[in-house]
Order: structure tokens, then C-alpha cells, then sequence
């Protein structure tokens, strides 16, 4: 009848596929947009099936590149939608304190290291914004990375990535925090898991990033 408001349509469910999508999810679809949502879904999916994630094959399921599923991996950590603390990726909900594993205590960061990391950024890769800001004391603080390995995630994406990205900067420190890596010794002591400190690991002599870092912070590096 005209002027009659819909009541909408019934849906049903499909026989076999119980994945569960948690009502906080829809609740926030909107800020977290289409891609990081559907991301999730997609792991949800995988973790009821038992099965591994492999980035290779979410962007070949999704349609999406590696760049798209790293910025939606970095979004979606940095709303509290997944921990990765650990070698594995824990799906969580927000605000649901169950699901959720403080594994380290967060540490304020030294001002003049804080200050010192962010002109390094902006010298090397583009003036940081606000935001990239924020993701650098984050990292500092809640993750407990030093400077002085942030600073060399920033080299090693300059060199390993066509087109360097924060996003792609934060998946290396994922990896890298995913394995124990915190300090600049941590990485000399493992100097398999970067390009640019490789040469440096086998040799005494200070290489000139590594000076400088010496000049400014003095007892970091003794």
C-alpha cells in the first residue's frame, strides 16, 4: 500500500557455514571500512576452518594486494581487532576483556628518543604526520621497539620496498617484535632477519648510521 513502511526482508542462513560475525563488527564497519572489515571476516573464516593465514592467498581470495591487506592488518591491530603479539594473530573484540593479552607493560618513551626517531623519519622518508606520530610512540611505548630499531625497520624499507609506505614499515616491526627483536643488540645478534645490518653484524668498526646514533646516544650502543 502506498505510504506503508517496509518492515524489510527475511533472511536465512546457509546450512554448513556457521561463521559467526560478532555484532561490534557491523557496530563498527563504517570506521573501519569495507576492506579492513572484510579482512577480518576472512581470518575469522580461516581460524574456524583451522587453517593457517597466508597473505599470498588472502590477496588472491580478496582480489587485493599485498599493500591493501598490510594497511588493513596495521588498521585493524591498531582498532584492537586482532593481537599479534607472539608468533600468531589473535582475533579479538574490542572492549571484550576476555579475548584480549597485555603481554608487555607499556614504557614511556625518552622524550629526545622520541623526538630524535621522528626527524629521523621525516629526513629519510617524508615529514611524519600526526598520525605517523602517534603509530612511532606506539610502537616505542606499547610494543617496547628502541629508536634505534625502528630506525633501522626505516632503512630496511627503503630498501626493500618499490613504494615505502608506514604500512609497509609496521609490517616489518610486526615481524621483527613477533620474534623478540627490541633492541639494536637484538638485531646484530640476529642479523639474518635484515638486509642492511647484515655487513654490519660481521664486522667491529661502527658503520655511520650507527655512529650517529652513538653521538647522540651515547650508552646505547656499549
Amino acid at each position: 500500500m502506498p505510504g506503508q513502511r517496509t518492515q524489510g526482508v527475511l533472511l536465512r542462513g546457509v546450512a554448513g557455514l556457521p561463521i559467526q560475525v560478532p555484532q561490534e563488527l557491523l557496530h563498527c564497519q563504517a570506521q573501519l571500512g569495507p576492506t579492513a572489515t572484510l579482512v577480518w571476516i576472512n581470518m575469522l573464516a580461516l581460524s574456524q576452518l583451522g587453517r593457517p593465514l597466508k597473505i599470498d592467498h588472502l590477496t588472491e581470495k580478496m582480489g587485493l594486494d599485498k599493500l591493501e591487506i598490510s594497511k588493513a592488518l596495521a588498521l585493524l591491530a591498531d582498532q584492537g581487532w586482532i593481537n599479534d603479539e607472539g608468533l600468531e594473530i589473535q582475533l579479538t573484540v574490542p572492549g571484550h576483556l576476555e579475548t584480549a593479552a597485555v603481554i608487555e607493560e607499556p614504557a614511556e618513551a625518552e622524550p629526545e628518543a622520541f623526538e630524535w626517531l621522528v626527524s629521523y623519519y621525516s629526513a629519510r622518508v617524508a615529514m611524519a604526520s600526526p598520525e605517523e606520530m602517534r603509530k612511532l610512540l606506539y610502537w616505542m611505548e606499547a610494543k617496547a621497539l628502541s629508536h634505534e630499531v625502528i630506525a633501522v625497520a626505516i632503512e630496511e624499507m627503503i630498501v626493500s620496498a618499490a613504494h615505502p609506505s608506514f604500512a609497509y614499515l609496521e609490517g616489518i616491526l610486526r615481524n621483527w617484535h613477533a620474534v623478540g627483536i627490541r633492541t639494536y643488540n637484538d638485531l646484530l645478534e640476529n642479523s639474518h632477519l635484515t638486509k642492511v645490518l647484515g655487513p654490519i653484524a660481521g664486522r667491529r668498526e661502527l658503520s655511520p648510521a650507527e655512529q650517529k646514533w652513538k653521538e647522540v646516544f651515547p650508552d646505547e650502543l656499549d
